[in-house]
């Protein structure tokens, strides 16, 4: 599973049908309220957000788990963009509310960016300048590099964190209200260190369990 395999041009269906033949598992959007759609995009987006921060985004996409809840939560978005019904006034606030989240997604790319500045550009860079001009060169640019690349990197965190607060509080979501009873849907993931099994915990809620969010594995 690539993160290409995404296509914006796909339905709920057809990528309903790629989970079936990727993973086994299918959403059940025929039992499945809105807003409990929504609730559920919710809480699998925060455990996105979570995986990211806590191992970074090149070593989760190496995990299936994780690929799972990236396919889920756009399955879950599309459907939702194909089923929405709002008058006009809902739909005014609705683009509103879609704009602030897209400027989250616009700062969580930055962070993104510059992790992959941290772990792939710049020790490659340094190295380039170690063969080509000296040793002393190397070290002093690895230092001042590294030192501004972690600051950048802080203060995106925060900016992200930031924002993302902010658009919730416009989209009038709070604190533990925003989650779904767990009868519907529970994400749990352990600590950095699980990833060494290469699994993350998601529960069947997820992935197609008796709950109305997803059918059985066939």
């Amino acid at each position: 599973m690539n993160l290409s395999d995404i296509n914006p041009r796909q339905t709920s269906q057809s990528m309903n049908n790629l989970m079936q033949s990727r993973f086994g598992f299918e959403l059940d959007f025929d039992r499945l309220p809105y807003d409990k759609a929504q609730q559920l995009s919710r809480l699998i987006s925060e455990n996105i957000a979570r995986i990211r921060k806590s191992y970074g985004v090149h070593t989760a996409e190496r995990n299936p788990k994780y690929m799972e809840l990236l396919m889920v939560h756009e399955s879950l978005n599309r459907w939702m963009q194909e089923n929405r019904i709002l008058n006009e006034s809902e739909m005014g606030k609705s683009e509103a509310i879609l704009a602030a989240k897209d400027m989250v997604d616009s700062i969580q790319d930055m962070v993104e960016k510059v992790s992959r500045m941290q772990v792939e550009q710049l020790p490659a860079l340094i190295d380039t300048i170690r063969d080509q001009i000296g040793m002393s060169e190397a070290d002093q640019f690895k230092q001042v590099m590294g030192d501004l690349l972690e600051n950048v990197s802080q203060s995106l965190g925060q900016a992200r964190e930031t924002a993302d607060n902010s658009a919730r509080t416009l989209a009038g979501e709070g604190g533990q209200d925003l989650l779904p009873d767990t009868q519907t849907a529970s994400l749990n993931f352990g600590q950095p260190s699980d990833l060494d099994t290469d699994e993350f915990a998601a529960t069947d809620a997820a992935a197609g369990g008796t709950e109305p969010v997803g059918r059985e594995k066939r």
